[in-house]
């Protein structure tokens, strides 16, 4: 949804973590509502990610594991305090966080970022993989050539031992 007037509205970050049993339809349920109380506040989602199942770092109304969800979106003044109403008020939530990223947020802008980061978090795994595997084949060459010494000293040993039994 694009902001008619084209004033910059705020740009916020909300992470929240819900009981693990949620089903799938329990926790669309909820980005729906978040989403919606966004759109009341004439905001725009820009970015929402599933994180996962994760280990809680510790333990939250009894809690050791967490299902955490990402929203990235814009909204006039009152759309945090309305979301996080919502968000108190559903059984299921444990814990959310809100952040303000900017007082002028382009959503564009911080998803060409995103990607930016994104991208270079992969090249760097992708480096780090090429890496793993170029010194598990040295590892490989260095066990070949490992045993073939060793059966050249077992063949040497073999050859000394007889020389030995010649005299």
């Amino acid at each position: 949804m694009a902001n008619p007037t084209n004033e910059k509205l705020a740009g916020y970050e909300t992470t929240w973590i819900t009981r693990s049993e949620i089903s799938d339809e329990g926790l669309k349920a909820l980005q729906e509502r978040i989403t919606q109380v966004v759109a009341s506040f004439q905001g725009e989602v820009v970015l929402t990610e599933d994180w996962g199942k994760r280990k809680l770092a510790y333990p939250i109304q009894k809690e050791t594991r967490g299902q955490y969800t990402y929203l990235v979106y814009s909204g006039k003044s009152g759309v945090v305090h309305e979301i996080e109403r919502n968000l108190r008020l559903h059984d299921h939530v444990l814990r959310f966080l809100t952040v303000n990223l900017e007082n002028e947020f382009d959503g564009v802008e911080f998803q060409k970022r995103r990607a930016d980061i994104h991208a270079a978090a992969k090249r760097r795994e992708e480096e780090r993989e090429a890496r793993r595997e170029e010194r598990n084949a040295e590892r490989r060459g260095y066990e070949d050539r490992g045993d073939y010494r060793r059966h050249d000293l077992d063949d040497a040993e073999e050859v000394s031992i007889s020389a030995v039994d010649e005299e």
